[in-house]
């Protein structure tokens, strides 16, 4: 109970001093003052009366004027129970023997119970202090209900210094004595001698040596429970029990020291009885005290027994003070014995902890001593590093279903533990849907490390879906992952398109969010192993999944279906009472799921110094408290690719994609060629991803032509390349440049490829280069350059003078040339000497015609024709001979 249970304080049940006198019988009884354990020795300078002199209790007195009633059929009293006073001459004298002479505040402890309606009245008694005059205390009902509430009525009384005695009696021709009497303190400022213990940070008292907290407490059946004089309580007087008042609802904590005096003395602690109305609880617990200690017994069903083990490393002596630490949950009873775990039992699905708490007294022989007992509402089932959070959007708070969170995974794992064995299917791999995680994992109040309870652990999974194991080909895996892109059964694609699933410890794998739907996984491994299309893997989900809910369908055609019967509630509490001894739980810092897509798509293979680009996403959880990656540091076969930064800002799109980063870089010229693995590891997280990729060998490409000089528009030339890399012979194509442009493709064959190359249109020096573009295993190169020269054609003139007779002073004559070359007309200039006279035409489509002056005279005249070339034609030279013959006289 707590301190504000009571159902009398103690400020209801003291009465204030009162010098009314009233006629009682008094019962003489000597007895000395027994140790207090929880007061201190009386201060130099107290005033008197300050002090407790002395707690007597007094059924333990000598008694008079009447046969001694011991009622030890009711409960809550202090010593060994209590006295009725009945009848006239019914009388208890005590002995007390005052440090000084003066005036002592005396209280008295009784009970005023219920009688007849004509008999539920205050009640008197007379106190007499040595054998003088008599008080007349005044007791007012402390229950109309019971006579196990007590209450303390205060008076004052003069001691002598040295020994004194103080007496209560009862006289029926003045007092109403239907009354029991426990116990009288002489001195002190109030009553009660015992201090309060302080509970531990988070409890809450139930029994603090204090009779306040021991009110909180009933007797049932014959035996009880009494308060000693060392501030513990006691089973005395037969079998029974005695049960704390509230019952309790909800998971808690509770926690008993307890001391056995005799090899022989036997107890219990009852838990979650729905009745204390008798000395047996009504179904619950007994956790026995001696013999069995450790063992928990459900009513009526079978005791099970602690290890044997724990218990004797934590057990105590007999005469030692023993704690148990006794952890009651929906799922489970756990009994811990001084800090040592000795018993659990598992309790059928998720019944409440509601019902009493009790204290067994097996019979009039144990006597068991008990103290501090307190509770602590919940139980505390492990304790976090940080929080674990759901994903969430900008805002911090709007859950995001699409996004990778640490609770998430936190439980996924929770549930392939919890069926890791063989009989449960031996788990590997284990998803949970974000609908099936109801609230963050926070522990506290305070700062981290903070301690989780039961209640706050089962908050997680509310649902009462069990886990089923079944079995997962990696195609059906990859199937699996695919859906969560959504899209219901009837093809249509729900308001909330992406759902990310929660995955267990050791599983990971990429996505390309760019490819089509039905190919965005592109890779899956098992604690570090590639997941095999046709092997198959035991996985766990729950109940809900298992039948293809959130259109997971995938999870419906799983084979080897097992419902294990374990819930996702109890799952995570064990997994956090498993871990503890392992220290604070920390939230995963990697990402289970990483986004790798190449811009442009992804080629076969890249060639060493060939551009690489990657786009990350999926890089960073949401929780501001999370840990994140500002960089991400990336090799190639072992070779820094650098560092590239990551941008964490989270958006209000409920998918996986923030935390992104560019790579960026270039494939190392130095790589040697064949598979290789790209590798991205977060600089703060250690989240890493393995791309595999495929490095071209480094190849050479030679070439050679034939002839190496021609003349312009003239043949061609024959171009023969050979492309050689390390590995083996390359295929594919080469392209073929003349001085930078492309001119041809050709197939290599066997390594080689031949073509031509010409005629060409101009004159000069032409380079020659072959590119092998590349294959899935061999690298690009280019060849060296390889010249053709290409010279200017010669040229064929011909002349042709007209007229055939030409006569002196008379005849004027013609020059026709004509120029030719193979392939071509040729252009320019001509020009035409004869004896010191030069003529110059221009060719037109190849041909000029030139006219010549009158010959003076007769006799043979040489011409001399000169093409004077153009761009591509060499000039050429040739004469011609002309007769002139004397003109003819009329």
């Amino acid at each position: 109970m707590t301190l504000c249970d009571t159902r009398h304080t103690f400020g209801a049940m003291l009465v204030s001093r009162n010098p009314v006198r009233f006629l009682a019988l008094v019962a003489a009884m000597v007895v000395s003052l027994p140790v207090l354990a929880a007061v201190a020795a009386p201060s130099a300078t107290a005033a008197v009366g300050d002090e407790v002199i002395a707690w007597v209790e007094v059924e333990d007195g000598a008694i008079s004027g009447g046969p001694a009633l011991n009622s030890g059929d009711h409960g809550n009293f202090s010593g060994t129970g209590s006295y009725t006073f009945r009848e006239t001459g019914m009388t208890s004298t005590m002995s007390v023997t005052a440090p000084t002479a003066g005036t002592y505040p005396i209280y008295v402890r009784y009970a005023a119970g219920p009688l007849g309606a004509d008999e539920n009245v205050t009640r008197s008694m007379g106190l007499l202090t040595n054998g003088g005059s008599r008080q007349l205390m005044s007791l007012p009902m402390t229950s109309f209900e019971n006579w196990e509430a007590w209450r303390f009525v205060e008076y004052d009384v003069t001691l002598n210094e040295g020994a004194n005695t103080v007496a209560i009696q009862c006289d029926r021709g003045t007092d109403f004595c239907r009354l029991n009497f426990d116990a009288i303190q002489v001195g002190g400022t109030a009553p009660d001698p015992c201090l309060a213990t302080t509970p531990a940070p988070g409890y809450t008292s139930l029994f603090d040596g204090t009779f306040e907290s021991f009110d909180g407490w009933r007797k049932a059946g014959a035996g009880g429970f009494g308060r000693q004089s060392d501030c513990t309580i006691r089973s005395i007087r037969g079998r029974g029990a005695t049960w704390f008042t509230e019952q309790q609802s909800e998971p808690y904590t509770l926690e008993v020291d307890w001391r056995r005096n005799d090899a022989n003395d036997d107890s219990g602690v009852y838990l979650a009885s729905s009745s204390r109305a008798g000395a047996d609880p009504v179904g619950g617990y007994r956790i026995p005290i001696g013999a069995d200690t450790g063992a928990i017994v459900p009513t009526g069903g079978p005791k099970k027994s602690p290890s044997a083990t724990a218990l004797s490393g934590a057990l105590r002596p007999v005469g030692q003070w023993n704690t148990y630490r006794l952890e009651l949950t929906r799922s489970r009873l756990e009994v811990y014995l001084n800090g040592a775990l000795v018993n659990s039992l598992d309790r059928t699905g998720t019944a409440s902890p509601t019902g009493f708490i009790g204290l067994e007294n097996p019979n009039f022989l144990d006597q068991v001593d008990f103290r501090q007992i307190q509770i602590r509402p919940d139980v505390e089932v492990g304790e976090l590093a940080a929080p674990f959070r759901r994903a969430t959007l900008a805002d911090g708070t709007t859950d995001n279903p699409g996004g990778e969170s640490t609770l998430g995974n936190l439980v996924a794992e929770t549930h392939r533990w919890a069926t890791r064995a063989a009989g449960s299917g031996g788990a590997q791999i284990a998803f949970v849907q974000p609908g099936g995680v109801a609230a963050d994992l926070l522990g506290g109040p305070g700062g981290y490390p903070a301690a989780v309870t039961y209640t706050q652990a089962a908050a997680v999974q509310p649902s009462a879906a069990t886990l089923v194991n079944l079995r997962l080909t990696g195609a059906q895996l990859k199937t699996a992952l695919e859906q969560q892109w959504q899209r219901t059964a009837g093809g249509t694609v729900p308001a909330q398109s992406f759902l990310r699933l929660g995955t267990s410890a050791g599983f990971t794998y990429t996505y390309d969010p760019s490819k089509a739907e039905g190919s965005r996984i592109t890779g899956m491994w098992l604690d570090g192993a590639a997941i095999a299309p046709a092997t198959s893997y035991s996985v766990t989900v729950n109940s809900f999944l298992a039948a293809g809910g959130d259109n997971f369908r995938a999870f419906a055609d799983g084979t080897a279906r097992q419902d294990t019967g374990k819930l996702g509630a109890a799952a995570i509490v064990d997994y956090l009472e498993a871990t503890a001894g392992d220290g604070p739980l920390a939230p995963g810092s990697t990402q289970h799921s990483v986004g790798v897509a190449f811009p442009g798509g992804s080629r076969a293979s890249y060639g060493a110094g060939e551009a690489l680009s990657i786009d990350l996403t999926s890089l960073a959880y949401s929780a501001a408290t999370d840990p994140k990656d500002t960089a991400v540091l990336v090799t190639l076969g072992g070779r820094s690719l650098g560092a590239f930064p990551v941008d964490n800002t989270i958006g209000n799109e409920a998918f996986d994609e923030y935390g992104k980063a560019a790579v960026r870089s270039t494939v190392p010229a130095a790589l040697a060629g064949g598979p290789a693995t790209i590798k991205i590891v977060g600089n703060n997280t250690a989240t890493t991803v393995e791309v595999p990729i495929t490095v071209a060998a480094t190849s050479t490409t030679s070439v050679a032509v034939a002839p190496a000089a021609l003349k312009v528009r003239q043949g061609s030339t024959s171009v023969s390349v050979t492309v050689a890399a390390a590995g083996g012979t390359p295929s594919g194509e080469v392209e073929l440049y003349v001085d930078g442009a492309r001119v041809s493709t050709v197939a290599l064959v066997n390594g080689t490829a031949t073509a031509s190359v010409g005629p060409f249109d101009t004159v000069g020096t032409k380079s020659v280069t072959a590119r092998y573009l590349g294959s899935a295993t061999s690298g690009p190169s280019t060849s060296p350059v390889a010249t053709v020269v290409v010279g200017k054609a010669a040229a064929k003139a011909t002349v042709k003078v007209q007229p055939r007779k030409i006569q002196a002073k008379k005849t004027k004559a013609t020059v026709a040339i004509a120029v030719s070359a193979q392939g071509y007309t040729p252009t320019g200039k001509v020009r035409v000497k004869v004896g010191k006279k030069t003529y110059t035409g221009t060719l037109r489509s190849g041909r000029v015609t030139i006219k010549l002056a009158r010959f003076t005279k007769a006799g043979p005249v040489r011409a001399t024709v000169t093409y004077l070339g153009d761009a591509l034609t060499n000039p050429v030279s040739t004469t011609a001979k002309i007769t002139v013959s004397k003109a003819k006289k009329k």
